[in-house]
């Protein structure tokens, strides 16, 4: 079994000097076809995601999944100082669209998340991707993705070391012969 996720999803712009992120479509797709079981969680940027995005993104749910990644991905530190009142406001901004396309999970940019965030989601029923140097600190009731085993990280990426450009080749070489994908939203644990 394998749990298969790619940050940055609707970025189409430079994520870091080095970094160009792409909608990535394309090579999602060839995944799929490359593996008809292929299922990806998309942590998508809400702020960057076009009507066609999010309709391909529904065509196609069967297979692909979308987690909130932040809100525009400014920087790694978007949500890292963040009050419960400013993400509850993004929230809200957001609401139509994420009700409607996307699951109730998070991962924050950069993995820099505030423990208003976190208590944001455990009320809210949500569950985030995290780190285990967050473990500590992360209420312990609040359902918890870490990237094990089993898991596949990439970026969408065409980047120097993980993103899912480079990778294709290995990626499509490591999963063909894999009979069971799973979204995040199938595997968190509690706290």
């Amino acid at each position: 079994m394998i749990v298969f996720d790619s940050d940055d999803f609707g970025a189409n712009h430079v994520i870091s000097d080095q970094c160009q992120a792409h909608d990535c479509r394309d090579k999602l797709d060839a995944l799929h076809y490359s593996n008809p079981n292929f299922k990806v969680t998309l942590f998508a940027i809400p702020g960057e995601m076009t009507p066609e995005l999010l309709q391909w993104c529904k065509a196609n749910n069967s297979w692909v999944e979308l987690a909130v990644h932040g809100f525009f991905h400014s920087d790694n530190w978007e949500c890292s100082k963040m009050t419960v009142f400013e993400f509850n406001e993004y929230m809200k901004s957001f609401e139509l669209m994420i009700d409607q396309f996307f699951v109730k999970g998070f991962k924050a940019p950069g993995w820099q998340i505030s423990d208003d965030i976190y208590q944001w989601l455990l009320q809210q029923g949500w569950w985030v991707a995290d780190q285990h140097y967050n473990d500590n600190r992360r209420p312990k009731d609040l359902p918890v993705y870490h990237i094990g085993d089993n898991s596949i990280h990439t970026h969408t990426w065409d980047c120097v070391d993980n993103g899912i450009y480079e990778l294709y080749d290995q990626l499509v070489e490591k999963m063909k012969d894999e009979q069971e994908f799973k979204f995040v939203s199938e595997v968190i644990n509690v706290g």
